[in-house]
C-alpha cells in the first residue's frame, strides 16, 4: 500500500468550505443545511460557501465539470483548511474525471462526508493516497466528534458504542480502514478510479447500507469476494443498514446477519456489525487509510493513529 497522505490538524478561527459536491441545496433540506452551519460555526470555525450552493442542475448542483471546479477550487484555496460536501447524491461517479488531483495532492485538506462522498474518497485515495473521511456531512452534522479527530494529531483512542454493536463473527483484528457507502464501493470497484487491489492487504473493511433490498447486498458482497478483495483483509465493520425492502411476499428472505454470514463463510476474519456509522444515526469518524483495531468479544474500537498532522 503506498503511503498515506494526510492533511494538516484544524485550529479553532480555521475556515472551513463548503461544496455541494452531489445534491444541490433544495428547499426541502434549507432547514438542516443551516443547522449544520450553526454548529460548525458554535465549534469556533468559519465557514465560506461555494460556487455549487444556490445551483441546480437536475439531482445536482451544476454540471460534472462546475461541481468539480468548485471542488479543485477549495483546495486550492490557501485559507480554506477543510472541505464538507453539504449531502450525499448520485452524481460523484461523474465528477470524478474532472477532478485535479495534482493539485489536490500538493494541498492535502480534510474532505468530510459520507454517502455518495465514498466515491470521491476512494478515487482521491487511489490517486493521491490522501486520507478520506468519512464521516458527517453538513446536513447532518452533529460535531461529537469532530474536535477529537480534526483538531489533534494524536491518536483518537478508543470509541465507546454509542448503540448495541454485535459481534458476528468472533476475533480481534487491526488495519487500516476502507470502505464507506456499500453500494458506491461497488459502483467505483472496475474502474480507473477504484484503489488498486494491493490497498486492501491487510485491511478493515467498513461498510453501511442504505435502501434496496437484500438481493442488493448480496450481489455487492459477492462483487468484492469475486474481484479476490475478502481475501486479503484483515476484519470487517458493518454500520448501521437502514431502509430495507422486502423483495417479495412469495419469497422466504434470510436476516442480513444470515446472508453476510453465507457469503463469508469461508473466511476467517472477525466481523463486527451495527455500529456508530452510516445514514440517519450518530456517525464516528471513519478515516480511510487510518490504522484501527476492534475487539468483537469486548465491543472495542481503538484508533491506532491520528488522521491528521
Amino acid at each position: 500500500m503506498r503511503q498515506i497522505l494526510k492533511p494538516s490538524k484544524l485550529e479553532i478561527g480555521d475556515t472551513i468550505g463548503i461544496v455541494a459536491s452531489s445534491l444541490p441545496v433544495l428547499p426541502s433540506f434549507r432547514e438542516n443545511y443551516e443547522r449544520g452551519k450553526k454548529v460548525i460555526a458554535d465549534l469556533g470555525f468559519k465557514i465560506k460557501e461555494g460556487k455549487t450552493i444556490g445551483k441546480t442542475r437536475w439531482w445536482a448542483a451544476g454540471t460534472p465539470e462546475e461541481v468539480a471546479q468548485d471542488i479543485n477550487s477549495m483546495f486550492g484555496d490557501k485559507n480554506i483548511r477543510a472541505i464538507i460536501a453539504q449531502d450525499g447524491g448520485y452524481s460523484a461517479i461523474s465528477v470524478i474525471e474532472y477532478l485535479d488531483y495534482d493539485l489536490i495532492s500538493k494541498n492535502p485538506k480534510p474532505f468530510m462526508g459520507l454517502s455518495d462522498m465514498t466515491i470521491y474518497h476512494l478515487a482521491i485515495l487511489a490517486k493521491t493516497g490522501m486520507v478520506g473521511f468519512h464521516m458527517d456531512y453538513l446536513s447532518s452534522f452533529t460535531g461529537q466528534f469532530f474536535l477529537r479527530f480534526l483538531t489533534g494529531s494524536n491518536p483518537p483512542g478508543k470509541i465507546e458504542p454509542l448503540s448495541d454493536w454485535e459481534e458476528w463473527k468472533k476475533g480481534e483484528a487491526k488495519g487500516h480502514l476502507v470502505g464507506g457507502l456499500l453500494e458506491r464501493i461497488s459502483l467505483l470497484a472496475g474502474t480507473k478510479y477504484f484503489p488498486p487491489l494491493e490497498y486492501f492487504d491487510g485491511a478493515i473493511l467498513f461498510w453501511e447500507h442504505i435502501g434496496g433490498d437484500l438481493s442488493d447486498i448480496y450481489q455487492y458482497l459477492f462483487k468484492l469476494k469475486n474481484m479476490g478483495i475478502l481475501e486479503r483483509i484483515n476484519g470487517m465493520m458493518i454500520g448501521k443498514i437502514k431502509y430495507l425492502k422486502k423483495m417479495s411476499e412469495e419469497i422466504v428472505e434470510p436476516s442480513v446477519r444470515e446472508i453476510v454470514l453465507e457469503i463469508l463463510k469461508d473466511y476467517k476474519f472477525p466481523i463486527m456489525a451495527n455500529m456508530d456509522f452510516g445514514h440517519f444515526t450518530v456517525n464516528i469518524p471513519m478515516p480511510i487509510g487510518i490504522k484501527v483495531s476492534f475487539d468483537t468479544s469486548k465491543k472495542e474500537l481503538n484508533f491506532l493513529e491520528g488522521a491528521v498532522i
